[in-house]
């Protein structure tokens, strides 16, 4: 299940994940095409994405930040923990202005 979000050109966006004590966690992102992007992976932004970065609060909580959000950045986020489970997901949708 997805948490939907919309949000409108230019906005930023939150997308935030509870993963408990894990620090080594990952977060994708899909647009349905055949490949998935790790947005971020082993403590690393993709340095594709200059638009995004990471914050942890509480040790517990490590939120995917997004500012200037674009229209190709629609699409599904998941967050996944140090076994590969998924802990949260979020559709995005991106509107014109």
């Amino acid at each position: 299940m997805y948490s939907s979000l919309d949000v409108i050109v230019g906005q930023s966006v939150e997308l935030l994940c509870n993963t408990s004590l894990s620090t080594d966690i990952m977060w994708t992102f899909d647009t349905n095409d055949p490949y998935v992007d790790y947005v971020y992976l082993k403590g690393h932004i993709d340095s594709d994405k200059p638009r995004l970065s990471m914050k942890t609060t509480g040790g517990n909580f490590h939120s995917l930040f997004i500012s200037d959000v674009q229209l190709n950045d629609s699409g599904l986020y998941n967050c996944y923990d140090d076994k590969g489970l998924r802990k949260a997901g979020y559709q995005l949708i991106v509107n014109g202005m």
